[in-house]
């Protein structure tokens, strides 16, 4: 989730496939590439996982975050783990927070974008040639909001920055960002009787002309570190999110494979959900002999409302899918109000080890207690969960030999569960947290001085959450089990000619099902084989010139987690879309100015996507835009 839709938070010269140090997912400015994003790393969403950090501190992420305070994040798996604190099993997405350098200069960004709304941007920055303060702010306007199913006539606004100031050991650093928005509503399918629906045309709206979403999200923190010696330090984070949706609304078609179907819309009152996160932290270094040693200790809380239910189901008229529907009188929501609300705290005490032995070998040891407890209360009544797990993980790397290392890695560690989907009985409803365990080896092999190869095997352990096909309530439905291969390499091959590349296999199966999934069954919306190729060339002759491709192929995904009547498991088809696009940097006036252009889904490839919540949405079609960014 982003503060802001990613088109508006733009940036002509963000450039991810000369930045990213592996193929494991980085972001920066709109654009992101990688085999994994924050919903999903090797089969799991760290998205629904809560593993996010702020400069490799501990937060809660409930909001969304905003480039005019982030400058990138990086999906954190496998090798990249070793230097961080107490990471999850999963891996993390690491948010490292935007510090303008002196004489850094504001941006000013206009786009014609993939739908044709116009969007404007406006970033000023600033960094004192002392080095002691820094600070980005931005405004974000977006005058016509558009999707792909055809939606339009919505806007949004969108205000954020960051400020740091540093006093003699003390750094501190305060971000914020305010997000607000009204957009048509969207829609997804729900196949029936084991069939796949009919491909229907792309970027017709089929919602209510009255069912807009409105409301806010915002977001705010500090951190603060202080220098305590050379070798010691103590640090705190403060972090505040709120999505605030005040209505909602979905559409839903239930397809049968001739076409025909049945729908409802759902309206949803407002679902206000607030989380506050904090860490203190301190450390302790010891003096270096040949091999380097730091001591951690962390004590971290977090507490999370949320508000959910009451939302009113309208029924839609029989239709072939892909249709308009007949209109519908507009509900009063007034009338409507949340009818349960959740309550999450969690407090866990860590210690951390991170070290080196000589320059061939690297270790990370931790240990965290968590004490947890959910509360779900309504007009009937209210439930209390109480968990106290013992969580850790060891890891370490060794160099066999030079530009050679193995690594290896054990972890357990608490993880949320998400949020039961929109279309499920009990939608918005927050899962308790789940215990995951993972092994992982490889090796990581510096081929040149700026190409790096990353291959692993891991195995990923947890309970399975979906959809329970006897009462359509998200729940836990079993234990899933994930192990497969993962390869990576980036870097630059020739003079000019930057690669990022990357391919997981994957085995993933329930391993272990209650009754409302069954063994032996794919997990829903996990592909057994993923494959990225990014490439970005400098026109060799043409100053400020480059061109760019990228290759994304996403395998057969189970569409649900039950079995047909023929005993077989639906699933939606293999995807391959391919990218393209410019770079020129040049001089605009007084000004150093660089324009983007791009084509995505190149081919204009169809196909439909499925989520966790065992419900269909057809992939984006072939799309163009164009970026203007200006220095100033």
């Amino acid at each position: 989730m982003t503060l802001m839709p990613a088109p508006a938070l733009a940036q002509a010269d963000a450039n991810p496939v000369r930045s990213a140090g592996d193929a494991f997912g980085h972001k920066q400015g709109d654009e992101a590439i990688g085999l994994y994003d924050e919903r999903s790393v090797r089969g799991f969403s760290l998205e629904a996982a809560g593993n996010y950090r702020l400069n490799g501190t501990y937060f809660v992420k409930n909001a969304g975050v905003s480039n005019f305070f982030i400058d990138s994040s990086t999906v954190r798996i496998g090798y990249n783990v070793i230097g961080t604190l107490l990471p999850g099993p999963s891996g993390v997405v690491d948010y490292r927070l935007r510090d303008p350098a002196p004489g850094e200069k504001s941006l000013a960004t206009v786009t014609y974008d993939v739908y044709g709304q116009p969007i404007a941007e406006l970033n000023f920055r600033h960094g004192a040639s002392s080095g002691r303060s820094s600070y980005s702010l931005g405004i974000s306007r977006n005058f016509d909001v558009r999707s792909a199913q055809g939606g339009r006539g919505g806007e949004d606004l969108l205000v954020g920055g960051i400020a740091r100031v540093s006093i003699a050991s003390t750094r501190a650093q305060l971000f914020f960002g305010e997000y607000q928005y009204r957009r048509r509503g969207e829609f997804r399918v729900a196949p029936v009787d084991g069939t796949l629906p009919p491909r229907i045309a792309r970027g017709r709206y089929l919602g209510q002309d009255w069912a807009f979403d409105q409301g806010q999200r915002r977001i705010g923190g500090l951190l603060l570190d202080h220098e305590l010696s050379s070798r010691s330090g103590i640090g705190a984070t403060l972090a505040f999110g709120q999505e605030d949706p005040t209505l909602a609304f979905a559409q839903f078609f239930r397809s049968q494979e001739s076409g025909a179907s049945t729908g409802y819309v759902l309206a949803v009152p407002q679902q206000r959900s607030t989380a506050w996160s904090s860490e203190l932290r301190s450390y302790l270094e010891l003096p270096p002999s040949g091999s380097t040693h730091r001591l951690d200790a962390t004590i971290r809380y977090r507490r999370s409302t949320a508000l959910f239910g009451g939302a009113q189901t309208l029924a839609l008229d029989p239709l072939a899918l892909g249709d308009c529907p007949s209109d519908i009188a507009e509900p009063d929501l007034d009338l409507l109000s949340a009818d349960q609300h959740i309550e999450v705290s969690q407090l866990g005490l860590g210690m951390g080890y991170r070290g080196t032995i000589g320059d061939r070998v690297r270790l990370n040891a931790g240990v965290l207690k968590s004490f947890y407890a959910k509360r779900v209360g309504s007009e009937a009544g209210s439930d209390k969960v109480t968990t106290a797990p013992f969580l850790y993980n060891l890891g370490g790397s060794i160099a066999i030999a030079p530009r050679l290392e193995i690594f290896a890695s054990y972890s357990r560690g608490l993880e949320e569960a998400g949020v039961a989907p929109s279309s499920a009985a009990n939608r918005n409803e927050i899962l308790s947290t789940i215990v995951v365990k993972q092994a992982e080896l490889g090796l990581r092999w510096s081929i040149a001085s700026k190409l790096n190869l990353f291959l692993s095997v891991f195995d990923t352990r947890k309970p399975y959450a979906g959809v329970d096909a006897r009462d359509n309530v998200y729940r836990f439905l079993g234990d899933v089990r994930h192990r497969g291969i993962e390869f990576s390499l980036s870097g630059r091959v020739l003079p000019g000619l930057q690669i990022v590349a990357g391919t997981v296999l994957l085995d993933p199966e329930l391993v272990r099902s209650g009754e409302g999934a069954s063994d032996g069954l794919r997990p829903v919306a996990v592909p057994r084989i993923r494959a990225i190729l990014n490439a970005d060339l400098a026109i060799p002759g043409v100053k400020g010139l480059s061109v760019d491709a990228g290759l994304l192929h996403v395998g057969a995904r189970a569409a649900q987690s039950r079995t047909s009547r023929d005993g077989s498991q639906l699933f939606v088809q293999p995807l391959t879309t391919v990218n393209a696009g410019l770079r020129f940097g040049f001089r605009l006036g007084r000004h150093d100015a660089v324009i983007r252009a791009q084509v995505l889904n190149l081919f204009n490839r169809f196909a439909w996507d499925v989520n966790g919540s065992e419900t269909l949405a057809y992939n984006e079609p072939r799309r163009a835009r164009i970026l203007l960014t200006i220095r100033y």
